[in-house]
């Protein structure tokens, strides 16, 4: 297989022509939107773009565990362990390649979201921010919760024998469903359904230097949904008609004022996606990481 095949190809940066019409701003985001860029894709740049996923169901992990429980040719200690690394793995597992796909998804979103904005297409780009912005939020909101998770379990605390005590927790269990297996299709059971992504968005606006992230989404929301703002993109002149109160608006296709309010909205939701997503995923990573090697080290040590 080439390597074009493998890899995904890098964000552009936003042209210089759209940047014209926006800066100067006030937001760090807007000013160092391509630097944003280049982070993720220096990220990108350092994944394994061909991962293998063990995956197993709920199901295939309980039987497997009873089984483990049964295999009278290993200590009841060696057993205990199994379990453990069995089961930690597993959910580990899943948040790693939960990180692989989100990072995957905020990138081509923000690939064209850039072409989008090359070729002035309002409503793709606004769309396509929108969607990159409740991406990397939904994601920043999970790796938070994961970490804080694992630093707080007894799986890091060395003092803690994994060959004689079986660690679970249904807690993250009940959150792994609602967010890497989220889904809000009839079929699917309460349990997998999502958080509200407001609700999220919400919360993270309300973290420290966050505080634009809300209404930003705001903005966009109301051109991705069929209120006034996504019509007056059609609206290109307004001339003041014979009394007060009275005007003769021109409207067309094609991107009318309105357009150049809305690119700085587009950039600084694309530029927050990409940082975001960045800053999520080494958190995640990092957390992850330190399960594993408690793990591995454990798997390393006899038992008796």
């Amino acid at each position: 297989m080439s390597k074009t095949q493998q890899r995904t190809s890098p964000i552009p940066q936003v042209p210089r022509e759209v940047l014209r019409r926006i800066l100067p701003s006030k937001s760090r985001y807007v000013t160092d939107v391509n630097q944003m860029i280049g982070a993720l894709n220096a990220l990108s740049e350092k994944l394994s773009h061909r991962y293998q996923w063990e995956f197993r169901t709920i199901e295939a992990t309980r039987s497997e565990i009873a089984r483990i429980a049964r295999d009278d040719g290993i200590s009841l200690n060696r057993r205990t362990l199994n379990v453990n690394l069995l089961y930690w793995r597993s959910q580990l597992g899943n948040w790693e390649a939960y990180s692989l796909m989100n990072t995957f998804r905020v990138i081509d979103l923000a690939r064209s979201c850039v072409w989008a904005l090359a070729r002035q297409d309002i409503v793709c780009a606004s769309l396509l921010a929108r969607s990159g912005l409740e991406t990397a939020a939904a994601f920043l909101e999970a790796a938070g919760t994961v970490a804080a998770f694992i630093e707080g379990c007894p799986l890091l605390d060395a003092t803690f024998e994994l060959g004689r005590n079986i660690l679970k927790s249904q807690e993250l269990e009940q959150f792994s469903l609602k967010t890497i297996f989220a889904s809000r299709l009839p079929e699917f059971e309460e349990i997998y359904s999502p958080t509200n992504i407001l609700t999220i968005i919400t919360r993270v606006s309300k973290l420290r230097g966050q505080a634009s992230v809300l209404p930003t989404y705001e903005i966009l929301c109301e051109v991705a949904h069929p209120n006034m703002l996504s019509r007056f993109l059609y609206l290109h002149r307004s001339e003041p008609g014979p009394w007060e109160g009275n005007e003769l608006r021109t409207i067309g296709p094609g991107n009318g004022p309105v357009w150049h309010e809305l690119a700085a909205y587009i950039v600084e939701a694309l530029s927050w996606a990409c940082s975001t997503q960045v800053i999520a995923f080494h958190l995640m990573s990092k957390a992850i990481g330190k399960a594993v090697i408690r793990l591995d080290a454990a798997d390393q040590t006899p038992t008796t």
